[in-house]
Order: structure tokens, then sequence, then C-alpha cells
């Protein structure tokens, strides 16, 4: 019975054979019956992709922190738009909102063409990471950009450390992910706010230098990565750290990326760079300025106009520092310059060596004596911040600049001394 079934079988493979040869069709399976179901359609492809785009530093101060923005490429409508939270107006109003911590900034939509060519012509670098998130998300994602673009919804008040470019961006992919960023952001920071400022500023002294004396001990308490993300490049790489459910299990939550445009320049530090000793002789040397100049003073009516005109200089600098930071604490929304301990190095009341050092140098009676007890006092008045910094509460962290602003004050206050007990 098996032997007629094998020949069987064997001939209708045989015949199937010869027919193929001879070019005759070969019989098709029948259509199924009727009214059994079709096979289901396999599903259209996602015409959308969400990309995280981070725009390295640039040279203008404002440029510095780097930016961030969101693009949205729409292959069903050939669109490509990037979402920018970071737009502002370079309006006459804008230092002054700016002292006041006052910024009003907007959600802008742009063409990609367009925006690259900019940031490409500032010479900074362009990295895209394409995210991994479900159809569902990706709509709704694009949906509240949507609405937050509207006129009458995309202002916010800027917050340099809290509400930004980055942060935003933060927020809405956080959103996206039903919470996976913020959940695998909670690991104790890399550096603090003040660390992450000023590495990204290290190649710009001066502005190092102005964010280290503003910005107050809030900005050196420990934070976590999630804060951290203020920075755009700590939000790229952030990213690289979330895993999102997929169909065979997690996956990255960044599913591509590629650096689009390299700048011509040098990336930012991976840590602010250690100055104290530099700081520390660039006081001294000031200080040994006054002394010498004090010193001469007496004997050479020269050097006594040149001492008074450098004391003018160095009280109206620290001075205005003292008083730019009591009133940034007092009438500020700048909360990250609240109770400055710098106030101590940088006595509001220096401003008045102005006058006096103007006295001193064309010899009014009593300028050098009124001048030394100005100096005198910002001395005590900048060691008792120094000596309070053995008290928990006083933790905010100017090494750096007591190294820098001490020593001149001592330099002032016996230069001063020598030019009165010499005249």
């Amino acid at each position: 019975m098996r032997r007629c079934l094998l020949a069987a079988l064997l001939a209708v493979v045989l015949g199937a054979t010869a027919r193929a040869r001879a070019g005759e069709p070969t019989p098709t399976p029948a259509p199924p019956a009727a009214g059994a179901p079709a096979p289901s359609p396999p599903p259209a492809p996602d015409p959308l992709s969400i990309y995280v785009v981070t725009f390295g530093p640039g040279d203008h101060p404002f440029f510095k922190f780097g930016h961030d923005a969101l693009l949205v490429r729409d292959r069903a409508t050939g669109r490509d738009l990037v979402y920018n939270f970071g737009t502002f107006r370079f309006a006459p109003g804008l230092i002054g909102d700016f002292m006041k911590g006052r910024l009003t900034y907007w959600l802008s939509v742009s063409s990609l063409p367009v925006v690259m060519a900019s940031y490409e012509r500032e010479n900074r670098t362009i990295v895209l990471q394409e995210l991994a998130l479900p159809a569902e998300a990706k709509r709704a994602l694009v949906a509240r950009l949507e609405e937050n673009a509207r006129p009458d919804r995309r202002e916010y008040k800027y917050d340099y450390f809290l509400d930004n470019c980055a942060t935003r961006v933060r927020d809405a992919v956080d959103r996206a992910t039903g919470g996976a960023l913020h959940a695998a952001s909670r690991a104790p920071g890399r550096l603090t706010l003040r660390e992450q400022a000023l590495r990204m500023t290290a190649d710009a002294v001066p502005l190092y230098l102005a964010l280290d004396l503003v910005l107050a001990g809030a900005t050196d308490r420990p934070i976590d990565r999630w804060a951290e993300m203020y920075i755009p490049e700590e939000l790229e790489r952030g990213l690289r750290a979330v895993t999102v459910p997929g169909p065979a299990g997690p996956r990255p939550l960044v599913a591509s990326e590629q650096t689009a445009f390299t700048a011509a320049r040098p990336p930012p530090l991976e840590r602010p760079p250690a100055r104290l000793v530099p700081f520390l002789l660039v006081g001294v040397g000031i200080g040994l300025v006054f002394v010498a100049l004090g010193w001469a003073a007496p004997h050479r009516p020269l050097v006594r106009a040149l001492l008074g005109i450098v004391v003018a200089a160095w009280g109206l600098l620290v001075g205005f520092i003292g008083c730019f930071l009591v009133y940034a604490w007092t009438m500020t929304d700048h909360v990250v310059a609240h109770r400055n301990e710098n106030i101590f190095l940088c006595a509001p009341w220096a401003v008045s060596l102005l006058v006096l050092g103007v006295g001193v140098a064309l010899g009014w009676r009593g300028a050098t004596r009124n001048a030394l007890r100005v100096a005198v006092a910002a001395l005590l008045f900048a060691l008792l911040g120094w000596g309070l910094k053995a008290v928990p509460a006083f933790h905010q962290h100017n090494a750096e600049l007591i190294a820098l602003l001490l020593p001149p004050w001592f330099g002032v206050s016996i230069g001063l001394l020598h030019a009165r007990h010499g005249s």
C-alpha cells in the first residue's frame, strides 16, 4: 500500500515537472471559498521621526552653553520642522530684562535647512539623535509641540538653570517616554550647577570670572543627572543611558545618532579648570602694586597721584560689583544670585574710594586717612567672610575668589597707611 502511495506521489511530481518543461501552466490552488476572511494587509510604515538636535557652544556669551531643539521629520508631508525653545529678540529692553531675571523666550518653528545653515555659519557642532518612540507617542508629542507653538502659548519666562531650551526638550522627551528619562536620571550628577557653568565658559576668562562672582551658594548643592541636563551636552549624554520597552524587550531610547556638522573648535572641558594658584598669584601681584605705590608716594608726587588713581579704579570696580550683588539679591528674580557670600569680598561701600582716591591723587587734606578707613573696613569685612567658612551655613565655593580679592585689600590698606604716615 505504501509503495502505491509513493508511486502515485512520484507520478504527480514528474508530471508537473514535464508540464513546466513543455510550457504548460501549472495548476494553481483554488481561491478561498466565498465568505472566508481575507488576509489583513501589512501595517503602513510610520511616517514620523523625532530627533533631539544638540548644537555645540558658539562664540557669543549667550551661546557658550550650547543649545537644544526637537526635529520632526514627516515623510508623509515631506517637511522637516525644527521646534526651538530658545528664541529671543535682541531688543533695547533685553539688557534690562536680563538684569532683572525676567527674560521672555518662546517656541519658534523653522525648516531644517535654514537652521542647519545658521548654526554651521556660527561654527557650532550639530548632533542628531533619533528617538525610538512608538507611533502614538510621536503623534502625541507633535500635537503638543504644535499646541505649544501657538502665538498665545509659545512664550515663557526663561531661567538659565531651571527652565531653558534644554530643560524644555528634556521635559518633552520625558513625557513622550512615560517618565523613563526622569527615572533613568536620578543618579547623582557629575558636577554642580556652578561647575557645569564654569567648565562651559573656561575659555572666556572674563565671563568665567563674572559667573563665579554672581553665582551664590545655591549652585553648589549636590544635584542629580536630571538637574544637570540644563546643559544641552548633558541631555545628549543622558538620552544615551535610557531604555524604553520594545517589541523584543527593552531597547535604547536613541535609535540612531549622527554628527551632521563638526565645529572647528575644541570641545568644552569635562570639568572646570583649577585656577586657585593663578588667581592667588594675580591677587598677590595686585596687592604688591598697591604696597609699592604707597611706599614711594610720600616722596614722589607723581607716584602719589598714580596711587590715588589706582585706588579710585579699584574702589569703583569692586564696590560696583558689591552693589550689583546686593541688587541681584534684593531686587531681581535671579534666585541663583541670592545670599551671595562674595559680598564679603566686594564691600559695597568701597565705591566711596572713587572720590577718596581722586582726593589722594590731588593731595586733598584728610583724603588719605579716610581712604585708609574705608580700605581697612573692607579688609575686615573680607576677613569676616573668610572666617565664616567654618560655619556650615556658609558653604559657597569661592576659594578662588578669596585668593584673588583678599590680597589686594591687604595691599590697599598697607599702601595707604605708608602714604599717610610718610606725608
